[in-house]
Protein backbone atom coordinates (compact mmCIF):
# COMPACT_ATOMS: atom_id res chain seq x y z
CA UNK A 1 0.00 0.00 0.00
CA UNK A 2 0.93 3.57 -0.89
CA UNK A 3 1.35 5.83 2.70
CA UNK A 4 1.95 9.87 2.76
CA UNK A 5 4.09 10.74 6.16
CA UNK A 6 4.83 14.67 6.88
CA UNK A 7 8.98 15.03 7.66
CA UNK A 8 9.47 17.20 10.52
CA UNK A 9 8.47 20.90 10.14
CA UNK A 10 11.14 23.14 8.59
CA UNK A 11 11.56 26.57 9.88
CA UNK A 12 10.51 29.19 8.27
CA UNK A 13 11.95 33.09 7.48
CA UNK A 14 11.49 35.74 5.15
CA UNK A 15 14.79 35.35 3.90
CA UNK A 16 15.39 32.06 3.42
CA UNK A 17 12.02 30.47 2.83
CA UNK A 18 8.96 32.56 3.34
CA UNK A 19 5.77 31.36 5.37
CA UNK A 20 2.93 31.67 3.93
CA UNK A 21 0.43 34.15 4.90
CA UNK A 22 -3.24 35.24 5.32
CA UNK A 23 -4.60 38.67 5.71
CA UNK A 24 -8.30 38.98 6.76
CA UNK A 25 -8.69 35.33 6.21
CA UNK A 26 -7.59 35.31 2.39
CA UNK A 27 -3.90 34.28 0.97
CA UNK A 28 -1.99 36.65 0.02
CA UNK A 29 1.43 36.68 -2.04
CA UNK A 30 3.64 38.61 0.13
CA UNK A 31 5.74 39.82 -2.00
CA UNK A 32 6.26 43.18 -4.06
CA UNK A 33 6.49 41.67 -7.00
CA UNK A 34 3.04 40.66 -7.01
CA UNK A 35 1.08 44.24 -7.33
CA UNK A 36 -1.39 45.52 -10.29
CA UNK A 37 0.80 48.52 -11.55
CA UNK A 38 -1.88 50.79 -13.12
CA UNK A 39 -4.10 51.01 -10.48
CA UNK A 40 -7.33 50.71 -12.60
CA UNK A 41 -9.66 48.26 -11.24
CA UNK A 42 -12.61 48.88 -13.21
CA UNK A 43 -10.97 48.95 -16.56
CA UNK A 44 -8.81 45.41 -15.55
CA UNK A 45 -12.24 44.02 -15.15
CA UNK A 46 -13.51 45.18 -18.68
CA UNK A 47 -10.72 43.60 -19.56
CA UNK A 48 -11.58 40.13 -17.94
CA UNK A 49 -14.66 40.13 -19.19
CA UNK A 50 -13.79 40.89 -22.39
CA UNK A 51 -11.59 37.78 -22.32
CA UNK A 52 -14.80 35.67 -21.42
CA UNK A 53 -16.80 37.11 -23.99
CA UNK A 54 -14.19 35.75 -26.87
CA UNK A 55 -14.56 31.95 -24.65
CA UNK A 56 -18.02 31.46 -26.47
CA UNK A 57 -16.25 30.03 -29.24
CA UNK A 58 -14.83 26.64 -29.48
CA UNK A 59 -12.92 25.93 -32.76
CA UNK A 60 -9.27 24.44 -32.89
CA UNK A 61 -7.32 27.16 -33.06
CA UNK A 62 -3.41 25.40 -32.55
CA UNK A 63 -3.41 22.91 -35.16
CA UNK A 64 0.81 22.89 -35.37
CA UNK A 65 0.85 21.76 -31.83
CA UNK A 66 1.20 17.68 -32.51
CA UNK A 67 -0.24 15.37 -29.70
CA UNK A 68 1.21 11.31 -29.69
CA UNK A 69 1.64 9.75 -26.83
CA UNK A 70 4.36 6.82 -26.46
CA UNK A 71 2.50 4.61 -24.58
CA UNK A 72 4.59 1.29 -24.59
CA UNK A 73 7.26 3.59 -23.31
CA UNK A 74 4.95 4.47 -20.21
CA UNK A 75 4.48 0.54 -20.15
CA UNK A 76 7.65 -0.27 -20.52
CA UNK A 77 8.48 1.64 -17.06
CA UNK A 78 8.01 -0.59 -14.90
CA UNK A 79 9.98 -3.75 -16.66
CA UNK A 80 13.04 -4.67 -14.81
CA UNK A 81 15.17 -3.71 -17.35
CA UNK A 82 13.85 -0.26 -17.81
CA UNK A 83 16.76 1.89 -17.52
CA UNK A 84 14.75 5.60 -16.73
CA UNK A 85 14.73 6.45 -12.89
CA UNK A 86 12.26 9.65 -14.23
CA UNK A 87 9.47 9.63 -17.42
CA UNK A 88 7.91 12.76 -17.89
CA UNK A 89 4.79 13.02 -20.53
CA UNK A 90 3.50 16.49 -21.18
CA UNK A 91 -0.28 15.93 -21.99
CA UNK A 92 -0.77 19.74 -22.44
CA UNK A 93 -1.29 22.71 -20.47
CA UNK A 94 0.27 21.87 -16.80
CA UNK A 95 -1.07 17.95 -16.92
CA UNK A 96 1.66 16.08 -17.01
CA UNK A 97 2.35 12.07 -16.44
CA UNK A 98 4.91 11.30 -14.12
CA UNK A 99 6.60 8.25 -13.14
CA UNK A 100 9.04 8.62 -10.64
CA UNK A 101 11.11 5.60 -8.74
CA UNK A 102 8.08 3.16 -9.75
CA UNK A 103 4.94 5.38 -9.05
CA UNK A 104 2.70 7.31 -11.56
CA UNK A 105 1.83 10.79 -10.35
CA UNK A 106 -0.81 12.69 -12.38
CA UNK A 107 0.15 16.97 -11.99
CA UNK A 108 -2.92 19.43 -12.16
CA UNK A 109 -4.74 17.22 -15.03
CA UNK A 110 -7.00 19.23 -16.97
CA UNK A 111 -8.16 16.56 -19.51
CA UNK A 112 -11.85 17.53 -20.64
CA UNK A 113 -13.04 20.03 -22.86
CA UNK A 114 -13.75 23.29 -20.68
CA UNK A 115 -11.97 24.97 -18.22
CA UNK A 116 -15.02 26.74 -16.86
CA UNK A 117 -17.65 26.00 -14.05
CA UNK A 118 -20.19 26.53 -17.11
CA UNK A 119 -19.88 23.89 -20.01
CA UNK A 120 -20.90 26.53 -22.75
CA UNK A 121 -18.46 29.40 -21.94
CA UNK A 122 -15.30 29.80 -20.38
CA UNK A 123 -11.53 29.11 -21.49
CA UNK A 124 -11.56 25.68 -23.29
CA UNK A 125 -9.03 22.73 -24.26
CA UNK A 126 -8.31 23.19 -28.04
CA UNK A 127 -5.86 20.15 -28.18
CA UNK A 128 -6.88 16.79 -27.40
CA UNK A 129 -5.48 14.91 -24.14
CA UNK A 130 -3.66 11.96 -26.51
CA UNK A 131 -5.87 9.16 -25.03
CA UNK A 132 -9.12 7.74 -25.33
CA UNK A 133 -9.33 6.82 -21.05
CA UNK A 134 -7.46 5.99 -18.26
CA UNK A 135 -7.94 2.09 -18.77
CA UNK A 136 -4.86 3.29 -21.54
CA UNK A 137 -2.25 4.38 -18.68
CA UNK A 138 -0.93 2.67 -15.66
CA UNK A 139 -2.84 2.81 -12.08
CA UNK A 140 -2.12 6.32 -10.77
CA UNK A 141 -0.74 6.41 -7.11
CA UNK A 142 -0.89 9.79 -6.59
CA UNK A 143 -2.85 13.24 -8.23
CA UNK A 144 -0.84 16.51 -7.52
CA UNK A 145 -2.89 19.72 -7.35
CA UNK A 146 -1.16 23.43 -7.31
CA UNK A 147 -4.39 25.69 -6.70
CA UNK A 148 -7.58 25.20 -7.45
CA UNK A 149 -8.01 27.06 -10.91
CA UNK A 150 -10.66 25.33 -13.28
CA UNK A 151 -7.49 25.41 -15.87
CA UNK A 152 -5.73 22.88 -13.01
CA UNK A 153 -8.33 21.52 -11.20
CA UNK A 154 -11.15 19.82 -13.10
CA UNK A 155 -13.72 17.90 -11.35
CA UNK A 156 -14.67 15.89 -14.86
CA UNK A 157 -11.02 14.38 -14.89
CA UNK A 158 -10.93 13.20 -11.22
CA UNK A 159 -14.15 11.97 -11.34
CA UNK A 160 -13.09 10.25 -14.47
CA UNK A 161 -9.93 9.31 -12.78
CA UNK A 162 -11.62 7.81 -9.69
CA UNK A 163 -14.39 5.72 -11.95
CA UNK A 164 -11.53 3.25 -13.23
CA UNK A 165 -11.08 0.44 -10.46
CA UNK A 166 -7.62 0.53 -10.24
CA UNK A 167 -7.60 4.14 -9.07
CA UNK A 168 -10.11 3.73 -6.38
CA UNK A 169 -6.78 3.72 -4.02
CA UNK A 170 -5.20 7.12 -5.87
CA UNK A 171 -4.12 9.58 -3.59
CA UNK A 172 -4.11 13.19 -3.30
CA UNK A 173 -2.17 15.98 -2.55
CA UNK A 174 -2.83 19.32 -2.43
CA UNK A 175 -2.45 23.38 -0.82
CA UNK A 176 -4.02 24.56 2.14
CA UNK A 177 -7.76 24.40 1.94
CA UNK A 178 -8.97 22.30 -0.86
CA UNK A 179 -9.43 19.12 0.75
CA UNK A 180 -12.70 20.01 1.35
CA UNK A 181 -13.50 20.43 -2.66
CA UNK A 182 -12.54 16.51 -2.83
CA UNK A 183 -14.73 15.58 0.31
CA UNK A 184 -18.34 17.04 -1.69
CA UNK A 185 -21.14 14.75 -2.60
CA UNK A 186 -19.93 14.49 -6.48
CA UNK A 187 -16.34 13.19 -6.12
CA UNK A 188 -16.93 11.66 -2.24
CA UNK A 189 -13.12 10.74 -2.14
CA UNK A 190 -12.42 9.30 1.20
CA UNK A 191 -10.76 11.54 3.84
CA UNK A 192 -7.83 9.36 4.55
CA UNK A 193 -6.66 9.57 0.93
CA UNK A 194 -6.17 13.39 0.45
CA UNK A 195 -3.15 15.17 2.39
CA UNK A 196 -2.58 19.10 2.41
CA UNK A 197 0.04 20.93 2.26
CA UNK A 198 1.53 24.46 3.19
CA UNK A 199 4.52 26.35 1.87
CA UNK A 200 7.87 24.35 3.03
CA UNK A 201 6.23 21.23 4.26
CA UNK A 202 7.91 18.27 3.45
CA UNK A 203 6.37 14.58 3.22
CA UNK A 204 7.68 11.22 1.74
CA UNK A 205 5.28 9.45 -0.43
CA UNK A 206 6.11 5.10 -0.04
CA UNK A 207 5.04 2.21 -0.68
CA UNK A 208 5.03 -0.50 2.60
CA UNK A 209 3.44 -4.19 2.81
CA UNK A 210 0.23 -4.38 2.87
CA UNK A 211 0.47 -5.86 6.54
CA UNK A 212 1.47 -2.29 8.26
CA UNK A 213 -0.27 -0.78 11.06
CA UNK A 214 -0.13 2.48 10.52
CA UNK A 215 -1.37 3.07 14.36
CA UNK A 216 1.58 1.59 15.47
CA UNK A 217 3.89 4.99 15.04
CA UNK A 218 7.40 3.47 15.71
CA UNK A 219 6.35 0.23 13.12
CA UNK A 220 5.69 2.97 10.39
CA UNK A 221 8.97 4.98 10.78
CA UNK A 222 10.74 1.80 10.31
CA UNK A 223 8.62 0.46 7.55
CA UNK A 224 9.45 3.95 5.85
CA UNK A 225 13.02 3.43 6.14
CA UNK A 226 13.72 0.27 4.68
CA UNK A 227 11.05 1.00 1.85
CA UNK A 228 13.12 0.99 -1.45
CA UNK A 229 10.05 2.28 -3.24
CA UNK A 230 9.70 5.89 -1.78
CA UNK A 231 9.87 9.49 -2.55
CA UNK A 232 9.87 13.07 -0.70
CA UNK A 233 7.89 15.52 -2.11
CA UNK A 234 7.79 19.49 -0.69
CA UNK A 235 5.23 22.14 -1.04
CA UNK A 236 6.88 25.10 -2.45
CA UNK A 237 5.46 28.84 -2.52
CA UNK A 238 4.65 30.28 -5.95
CA UNK A 239 2.88 33.85 -6.58
CA UNK A 240 -0.14 33.35 -7.84
CA UNK A 241 -3.89 33.47 -6.41
CA UNK A 242 -7.34 31.18 -6.06
CA UNK A 243 -10.48 30.79 -6.76
CA UNK A 244 -13.29 28.70 -8.31
CA UNK A 245 -15.87 31.91 -7.85
CA UNK A 246 -16.59 35.28 -6.90
CA UNK A 247 -17.45 34.21 -3.22
CA UNK A 248 -14.00 31.89 -2.13
CA UNK A 249 -11.52 34.41 -3.80
CA UNK A 250 -8.07 33.77 -2.12
CA UNK A 251 -9.19 31.62 0.53
CA UNK A 252 -7.21 28.41 -0.35
CA UNK A 253 -3.88 28.52 -0.98
CA UNK A 254 -1.26 27.93 -4.10
CA UNK A 255 2.18 26.32 -4.57
CA UNK A 256 4.15 24.30 -6.65
CA UNK A 257 6.16 21.00 -5.69
CA UNK A 258 9.43 19.41 -5.28
CA UNK A 259 9.79 15.47 -5.77
CA UNK A 260 13.09 13.39 -5.15
CA UNK A 261 13.77 10.34 -5.93
CA UNK A 262 17.16 8.35 -4.80
CA UNK A 263 18.79 9.71 -8.03
CA UNK A 264 17.01 12.91 -9.05
CA UNK A 265 14.88 15.65 -8.50
CA UNK A 266 12.18 17.62 -9.77
CA UNK A 267 10.75 21.08 -9.83
CA UNK A 268 6.89 21.74 -10.70
CA UNK A 269 6.67 25.21 -10.69
CA UNK A 270 2.75 25.24 -11.18
CA UNK A 271 1.20 28.41 -12.09
CA UNK A 272 2.80 31.67 -11.40
CA UNK A 273 4.21 34.95 -12.13
CA UNK A 274 7.30 36.61 -11.51
CA UNK A 275 7.46 40.17 -11.61
CA UNK A 276 4.10 42.28 -12.44
CA UNK A 277 4.34 44.97 -14.81
CA UNK A 278 2.24 47.69 -16.55
CA UNK A 279 1.34 47.34 -19.96
CA UNK A 280 3.48 47.99 -23.12
CA UNK A 281 6.88 48.29 -20.84
CA UNK A 282 9.73 48.93 -22.79
CA UNK A 283 12.79 46.56 -22.11
CA UNK A 284 15.16 48.44 -20.90
CA UNK A 285 12.85 49.19 -18.22
CA UNK A 286 11.42 45.67 -16.79
CA UNK A 287 14.20 44.81 -14.67
CA UNK A 288 13.29 48.00 -12.39
CA UNK A 289 10.47 46.09 -11.41
CA UNK A 290 10.80 43.79 -8.04
CA UNK A 291 11.01 40.08 -8.85
CA UNK A 292 9.79 36.78 -6.81
CA UNK A 293 12.56 35.85 -4.74
CA UNK A 294 10.64 32.77 -3.73
CA UNK A 295 12.43 30.83 -6.80
CA UNK A 296 16.03 31.63 -5.20
CA UNK A 297 14.76 30.53 -2.22
CA UNK A 298 13.69 27.18 -3.79
CA UNK A 299 16.82 26.60 -5.45
CA UNK A 300 18.67 27.13 -2.44
CA UNK A 301 16.68 24.66 -0.56
CA UNK A 302 15.99 22.08 -2.99
CA UNK A 303 17.94 22.80 -5.68
CA UNK A 304 19.70 22.35 -8.02
CA UNK A 305 16.98 20.26 -9.93
CA UNK A 306 17.68 17.77 -12.91
CA UNK A 307 13.98 18.79 -14.35
CA UNK A 308 12.12 21.26 -14.10
CA UNK A 309 8.56 22.25 -15.59
CA UNK A 310 8.45 26.29 -15.64
CA UNK A 311 5.12 27.76 -17.12
CA UNK A 312 5.62 30.45 -19.94
CA UNK A 313 2.16 32.43 -20.96
CA UNK A 314 -0.53 33.61 -20.87
CA UNK A 315 0.79 37.29 -20.75
CA UNK A 316 -1.63 40.02 -22.02
CA UNK A 317 -3.15 42.40 -20.83
CA UNK A 318 0.12 42.47 -18.58
CA UNK A 319 -1.28 44.84 -16.25
CA UNK A 320 -3.57 42.11 -15.05
CA UNK A 321 -1.94 39.47 -16.05
CA UNK A 322 1.81 39.79 -15.28
CA UNK A 323 1.07 39.59 -11.36
CA UNK A 324 0.22 35.93 -11.51
CA UNK A 325 1.39 34.64 -14.68
CA UNK A 326 4.87 34.26 -16.41
CA UNK A 327 5.67 35.31 -19.48
CA UNK A 328 9.04 33.79 -21.83
CA UNK A 329 11.18 36.44 -19.90
CA UNK A 330 10.36 35.64 -16.70
CA UNK A 331 10.36 31.92 -16.96
CA UNK A 332 13.82 32.18 -17.85
CA UNK A 333 14.51 33.73 -14.92
CA UNK A 334 12.50 31.62 -13.12
CA UNK A 335 14.91 28.71 -14.46
CA UNK A 336 18.20 30.43 -13.57
CA UNK A 337 16.91 31.25 -9.70
CA UNK A 338 15.82 27.94 -8.94
CA UNK A 339 19.12 26.50 -10.28
CA UNK A 340 17.23 24.04 -13.31
CA UNK A 341 19.51 21.78 -15.34
CA UNK A 342 17.13 21.32 -17.90
CA UNK A 343 13.56 23.02 -18.24
CA UNK A 344 10.31 22.58 -20.32
CA UNK A 345 7.90 25.09 -21.24
CA UNK A 346 4.60 24.41 -20.17
CA UNK A 347 1.10 26.28 -19.64
CA UNK A 348 1.38 27.21 -23.27
CA UNK A 349 -0.51 25.52 -26.56
CA UNK A 350 -3.02 24.11 -24.70
CA UNK A 351 -6.10 26.00 -23.36
CA UNK A 352 -7.88 29.20 -25.29
CA UNK A 353 -8.61 32.60 -23.99
CA UNK A 354 -6.86 32.58 -20.42
CA UNK A 355 -5.85 35.64 -21.82
CA UNK A 356 -5.71 37.96 -24.73
CA UNK A 357 -2.71 36.54 -26.42
CA UNK A 358 -2.15 34.05 -29.24
CA UNK A 359 -2.53 30.34 -27.89
CA UNK A 360 0.74 29.67 -29.85
CA UNK A 361 2.74 32.24 -27.83
CA UNK A 362 5.70 30.28 -25.98
CA UNK A 363 8.25 28.53 -27.89
CA UNK A 364 9.55 31.04 -30.36
CA UNK A 365 9.36 34.50 -27.74
CA UNK A 366 10.78 31.32 -25.24
CA UNK A 367 13.86 31.27 -27.79
CA UNK A 368 14.28 34.80 -28.13
CA UNK A 369 14.80 34.83 -24.39
CA UNK A 370 17.46 32.43 -24.03
CA UNK A 371 19.48 33.71 -27.02
CA UNK A 372 19.84 37.30 -25.07
CA UNK A 373 21.12 35.17 -21.91
CA UNK A 374 23.03 32.67 -24.05
CA UNK A 375 21.35 29.72 -22.80
CA UNK A 376 21.31 26.52 -24.78
CA UNK A 377 17.47 25.55 -26.66
CA UNK A 378 18.69 22.11 -25.00
CA UNK A 379 18.63 23.34 -21.84
CA UNK A 380 15.15 24.63 -21.81
CA UNK A 381 12.36 23.56 -24.50
CA UNK A 382 9.21 23.18 -25.45
CA UNK A 383 7.61 19.86 -26.14
CA UNK A 384 4.51 18.15 -27.70
CA UNK A 385 1.46 16.71 -26.16
CA UNK A 386 2.64 13.20 -25.26
CA UNK A 387 6.04 13.69 -25.54
CA UNK A 388 8.40 12.19 -23.32
CA UNK A 389 11.20 13.41 -21.35
CA UNK A 390 13.53 10.97 -19.06
CA UNK A 391 16.73 11.08 -16.84
CA UNK A 392 18.62 7.75 -16.72
CA UNK A 393 19.42 5.43 -13.27
CA UNK A 394 22.56 6.12 -12.52
CA UNK A 395 24.92 3.02 -13.27
CA UNK A 396 25.87 1.28 -9.94
CA UNK A 397 29.54 1.31 -8.86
Amino acid sequence: MNVIRRLPEREKSPEKCCASKKVKGKYIDPWPSHRYRDGKYIKNTLKTIKVMAYSFVSQEKNKQLKVDINFEAIKNYYEENNKNDIQLTWLGHAAFLLQINGFTILLDPLLHKRASPLKFVGPYRCKERGFKSFADLPAIDLIIITHNHYDHLDRPTIKEIFREKKNKKCQILCPIGIKKWFRRKLLRIPSKQIIEADWWDDLEFAHLPENTNLNDKELVVNAFEEAKQKITISCVPCQHNSGRSIFDQNKTLWCGWVLKSHEHSLYYAGDTGYRSTPNKVPEENIEKYPYCPAFKQIGNIHGPFDLACIPVGPVYPASIISPDHANANDAVNIHIDCKSKHSIAMHWGTVEYLGLDNIKYGPKELREELKKKSIPYEQFHDVYIGEMVYLEKKEEN
